[in-house]
Formats: structure tokens, sequence, C-alpha cells
């Protein structure tokens, strides 16, 4: 079936980032005991903002990635890349993306043919994408720090280990191997963060620089792992069996609870954190109560993305079996686009 794509309004967009969605966990209710606390703050919250439907296509809501840039949303299948710009037509470009690629300041960064390859966003469609390095076999995972142009991914070694690796002058070079499982990876800056299971009695979140090395680590920790980390002001993550969302510093040194019994899953981060639920969209903010963002719509989220002023998220609207995912958005208040 050829990609069908509906353009519905030419609102602002914008927003950023990944395929890995959080276990889905006790989903009984969304509404946190941290908020019913809370529910005695001093200024009117804003109502649940209404998002506006940018796309839709014939593609699995669970196997896109979402990624921000200033006013731009660029989102990601496994064979074409569009750029969703404010009051432009979307920019459709076809690119054996698979199910590993990234977006750098400047470029769509991806696996094919044994390969790394660079394709410009913004360049023409005509323009041939660039072979960085030679790669046997596909990433388990590419990430890269939109603001920036530096990449890296995981990869599974020969002798079955996960391995963190990153470019330099066009070589590569490993940073990190594991002893054990490496499950969730994020870029901000000049450090990757990754949550790994060393052994089977816990998991730790670590931290390498893409200068390299030695990686540091929190304490292990019990329970069920998260799939997924936001990489913003800190390093959040959701603790499916306590059910509690947490932050980290970037060094990894301190740790603070934004909410407990609250359900964030998938979730983004940037400077305050989004967390998506059956009830819908919540902000969490260090200057006020957690507030209702978006009320549930039709569809489930699989993927949120945030930027400085706007809210874009992945619905999964397929039915009887068919796959379809819509792209939508909200904007943000001042707070949310406060600089770290």
């Amino acid at each position: 079936m050829a990609e069908l794509t509906h353009w519905l309004a030419a609102a602002a967009v914008a927003l950023g980032c990944s395929r890995v969605q959080e276990p889905a966990g006790d989903r009984r209710s969304a509404a946190p005991a941290a908020i019913a606390r809370s529910a005695a703050a001093t200024s009117p919250t804003p109502p649940p903002a209404a998002p506006t439907q940018l796309l839709i296509l014939p593609s699995s809501a669970y196997q896109a990635s979402l990624f921000v840039d200033g006013d731009a949303i660029e989102l990601l299948t496994s064979s074409a890349a569009y750029h969703l710009q404010p009051g432009e037509a979307p920019r459709k470009r076809m690119l054996d993306l698979g199910f590993a690629a990234a977006v750098s300041r400047r470029s769509y960064v991806y696996w094919s043919k044994g390969a790394l390859f660079s394709a410009a966003r913004a360049g023409s469609a005509s323009t041939e994408p660039s072979r960085l390095v030679a790669l046997s076999e596909s990433p388990l995972r590419i990430v890269a720090d939109i603001a920036g142009d530096g990449l890296a991914w995981l990869e599974r070694s020969a002798g079955d280990r996960y391995v963190l690796a990153t470019l330099h002058d066009r070589r590569i070079e490993r940073l990190y191997t594991s002893p054990g499982s490496i499950d969730a990876l994020s870029m901000t800056g000049d450090a990757l963060y990754f949550v790994e299971r060393p052994s089977a009695a816990g998991f730790r979140i670590g931290r390498v620089k893409l200068a390299g090395g030695e990686a540091t680590f929190t304490s292990v920790k019990s329970g069920r792992f998260p799939a997924m980390l936001g990489a913003g002001r800190e390093i959040v993550y959701y603790d499916g069996t306590r059910r509690q969302v947490l932050a980290l510093s970037r060094e990894l040194d301190r740790e603070r609870v934004l909410a407990t019994d609250f359900i964030c899953s998938p979730l983004a981060a940037a400077v305050n954190v989004y967390c998506a639920g059956v009830e819908g969209i919540y902000e969490l903010s260090a200057a006020a109560a957690p507030r209702l963002l978006v009320t549930p719509s039709s569809g489930v989220v699989a993927s949120l993305a945030v930027g400085a002023e706007r809210l874009a998220f992945v619905a999964d609207v397929g039915e009887r079996g068919q796959d379809r995912l819509a792209v939508r958005a909200v904007p943000l208040g001042q707070r949310s686009a406060a600089p770290p």
C-alpha cells in the first residue's frame, strides 16, 4: 500500500526522540497520589491542550522514531524520513533507515548494506548519502545529540558482548564493553547514558564520555530495569516496580524522586519531564504540581518528544490488526522553555 499522508493543520510543531518503549507495567491509573497530595496549588492550572494532528501514515507506531530540532519534527520510519515544518508541506525522503536510525544537527544517520551512512536533513533529496565507515552488522541502536554532530551506537561483539562505540575521524572507537546487557541508551552533550544489567541481580545506570575514559555508574538497583532514559536537564527514568519517576544528575552522583504512585511510560525530558499514561500526558515541573497536559485521545501513545516550545507524540491508531500511526503536537508554556 502506498503511504498515505494527511496534513490537517499548519500549526506550530516541534520536537524529538526513541523507538524503545517502557514496559507497560501496571496501567490501572496514571493519576498519581503525588497529584492528590499537592492539589492545593496556589495558582490556577491551565486546562489540558487539544493536540493538533500533523501526519497519518500506514506504519507501525512502535517502529518509528520522533526527533525535535527547533520548530521542526523529524519522523523516521524504516524506509523514509519525514521533515515536518510549521506552515510547510512535509518533506519526505526515501532512505533505507531500518530500525536503528538517529538524527544529528545536520544529518540522518543510519546503517545500510554493511556501512554507516549520513544523509543531509535539509539538503535536496537528490543529494547522495555519504558513507561514514564500514560496519558489517546493523547496530542495535544508534544515538545522536540533535544539537550537535556526535554519534554513537550499541552493537553486539563477536563474543556476544554488548559494546558502546563511536566514530572519531572516520575510525571506530569502542568506548565500553558490558559484562552483561545494555537495555537503554541515550546521548546528550558529550556523554552517553545507558541502563546496564551486569548480572541477574539488578540494574545500574552508567555514563561514558564520547572522548573516552572510564565509565561511571550508580549503585546496583533492584526491580525491573527501565527500558528508556530521558536525557534533559537531568537523566530521567521510570521505576515500574515502585511506580516512581526519578531524576539523576548528569554526573550520576545525586538522585531525586519526581513523582510517586505514578505511571510514566513512555517519557520525554527537557527542562520539564513528560509522562504518558492511560489518563493522558502529564507535565512534571520543579516549580509546580504535576499537571495534565493532554487528555486521552484516540490511540495509545507510543513515543514522546519534547522541545523548548512544544511536545509531540506518536499515537498508535491502527485498527483490526493494521499498522497506522498519527503524529500530534501541543504547545508548551514558557516555563518549559527555560534554559537548563
